[in-house]
């Protein structure tokens, strides 16, 4: 099956529409997601929702949906929704003007950590302002940016699943980069001892149309610090290839300092 982006719903927009956000708590057993869903499938039409479990063993679900008539009220839902016996408490929000935005949640968390979701051509269009604005230093400073990320990121995971485990799964790690939506990372060993070839498709710094940059400098570093924090030594880091340049993919060249 081929991948795709994972969808998650902080804000819709259907203008004329009715518009609910619904949350359920939940106990955790078998057959409770499918009994609220079973009392309101004939009230809305879900748009998109998702379902996780709490440290307590209780789950929550959190739901976008769109009124299947315009005399439907948040209130006649949530008290549909306490009917079942697998709810032990509910909210259903309502929008207002066709905009429906989650108030519900403060977040984001993967794997416990606290993550921030912005626009990739947001942060695109950034590293853009920096470049203008401070030429051969602005890249400068972007590829010690990454650099300092990537180590982190990499000491950050070997403190959460061990060194060695890190260092022997290097390779697969970088389907966790993928799934975050930098881009659809891959690598192979180089024929160097410790040389590595790093392959991004559709990477975020080239995600903007038109960008006057002539490569992903961040991305250069963040590989150099990633690499130097797995395998303990310094890595020199260069894009062979990349999009602003007119490749397919772009491609980097990690290369063990002598």
């Amino acid at each position: 099956m081929k991948g795709e982006k994972h969808r998650i719903f902080p804000v819709h927009y259907d203008p004329g529409k009715v518009l609910f956000h619904v949350i359920v708590k939940l106990s955790d057993a078998p057959g409770s997601y499918s009994s609220v869903l079973d009392l309101i499938r004939t009230k809305v039409n879900l748009i998109g929702t998702s379902t996780y479990t709490l440290s307590d063993g209780t789950a929550i679900f959190s739901g976008f949906a769109e009124a299947l008539s315009p005399k439907e009220t948040a209130e006649k839902i949530r008290q549909l929704i306490l009917r079942s016996n697998a709810a032990i408490d509910a909210d259903v929000r309502e929008g207002k003007d066709g905009l429906l935005i989650d108030t519900f949640h403060t977040g984001f968390a993967v794997d416990s950590a606290d993550y921030v979701l912005m626009r990739r051509g947001g942060l695109a269009h950034v590293f853009i302002h920096i470049s203008k604005l401070l030429g051969s230093g602005g890249e400068a400073l972007l590829y010690d940016e990454g650099f300092t990320m990537g180590k982190w990121e990499a000491e950050t995971l070997a403190k959460r699943f061990g060194s060695e485990r890190v260092k022997n799964q290097a390779g697969a790690l970088t389907g966790f980069m993928t799934a975050q939506g930098w881009g659809e990372v891959d690598g192979k060993a180089g024929p160097a001892k410790g040389e590595m070839t790093v392959f991004v498709s559709d990477c975020f710094e080239c995600s903007m149309e038109n960008s006057p940059r002539k490569g992903c400098n961040f991305m250069r570093g963040y590989f150099a610090g990633a690499s130097n924090a797995i395998f303990g030594h310094e890595y020199g880091s260069k894009e062979t290839k990349c999009v602003l340049r007119g490749a397919k993919t772009c491609e980097f060249l990690l290369t063990p300092a002598k």
